[in-house]
């Protein structure tokens, strides 16, 4: 594929999905609350602790609101001007995409794997129906193709910022952010045998980093809730805001110390994939089935191909298929290496 084709069918999505942002107005529940969520951030000037109609929010971090609430500040209280800051992440994804896949593979793939993930259900549904998942995708993205420019070239800026990336996402969505990409690279290093990828001192600053940019977020949190224990939050007393977001929320569907439990069977996300990957959903399979026929006939440990984005697809959905709560959105975050 030359580069004239590839910007002119990409431009064509983009447009659809532009006149969408636009032209249709937020449906309800997640996007339409979430507006005004972001709304009342900016009117009430409340950044740190967040409020819904009045009341205590606890649910989602606060980096989608923080955003849109800034893009309403600039541009006004539209429906557009919510989802822009998302949509601008969209366009991250696609670029880390195409950048990631031509670090591992060639310009080639890089374009097919940015043309398969724009035009995939999924990425419309988001960037109309913006929620933080939206936003989770680019940062996640972003995250993996630093990291793995990191580990090509040696070069601390790419990791620092990796690791703003992965705070960024953190603030989006909790700790999957930081999961996605250690399920990601983890076991290419062991079959590599790239042990020293496990100890590098440097993890140490990337911890600092992510603490550092957490801090704002986890102070809002400790001053809404921890400083006033007992909060009912959908009828639920909640201790901790540090812990509701840092375990309850995520882990906590795992412990069953998470009050949701629904869709919790492990074909969910694949069943809700049939149709959230569409067109290119059965090439998806035949290419993962061919990625694991590889994989068998090489050995785990005689490494000659990518297996970045087959690991960080594959062991996600082990993951997130093991929860007690699932929707179908919450595989969309690495449909990004499902592309490649």
């Amino acid at each position: 594929m030359n580069k004239n084709t590839f910007w002119l069918l990409l431009s064509a999505i983009i447009g659809v999905q532009v006149i969408g942002a636009f032209a249709i107005p937020l449906m309800d529940i997640d996007a339409a609350q979430y507006a005004s969520i972001s709304r009342e951030m900016l009117e009430r000037n409340s950044f740190l602790q967040i409020f819904d109609l009045g009341k205590d929010y606890l649910d989602k971090p606060p980096m989608l609101f923080w955003l849109s609430a800034l893009s309403m500040k600039i541009f006004g209280i539209y429906d557009w001007a919510y989802r822009l800051p998302s949509l601008i992440f969209l366009g991250l994804a696609l670029f880390a995409t195409f950048q990631f896949a031509k670090l591992k593979y060639n310009q080639t793939v890089a374009y097919l794997a940015v043309l398969m993930l724009a035009s995939c259900q999924a990425f419309f549904l988001i960037a109309h129906d913006v929620r933080t998942d939206t936003m989770l995708m680019g940062w996640v993205a972003l995250s993996i193709w630093l990291i793995a420019k990191w580990e090509d070239s040696d070069h601390w800026a790419d990791f620092v910022w990796a690791m703003v990336a992965i705070a960024g996402g953190m603030m989006t969505k909790g700790p999957i952010a930081l999961v996605v990409p250690v399920l990601a690279f983890a076991p290419q290093w062991f079959f590599e045998k790239k042990w020293v990828y496990f100890f590098k001192p440097i993890y140490i600053v990337g911890l600092l980093i992510i603490g550092v940019l957490l801090l704002p977020m986890s102070w809002g949190l400790y001053q809404q809730y921890d400083l006033h224990p007992g909060k009912l939050i959908n009828n639920i007393p909640i201790e901790s805001g540090l812990k509701f977001y840092y375990w309850t929320q995520s882990f906590g569907r795992y412990t069953g110390e998470n009050y949701y439990h629904e869709m919790s069977y492990p074909t969910f996300l694949l069943e809700n994939m049939l149709w959230s990957f569409l067109p290119w959903i059965f090439i998806f399979l035949w290419a993962f089935v061919a990625k694991i026929g590889t994989i068998v006939k090489e050995g785990l440990f005689k490494v000659s191909v990518e297996r970045i984005s087959f690991f960080g697809f594959f062991l996600t959905y082990l993951v997130l298929s093991r929860s007690q709560a699932q929707l179908p959105h919450y595989i969309f975050v690495v449909f990004p290496l499902a592309a490649i």
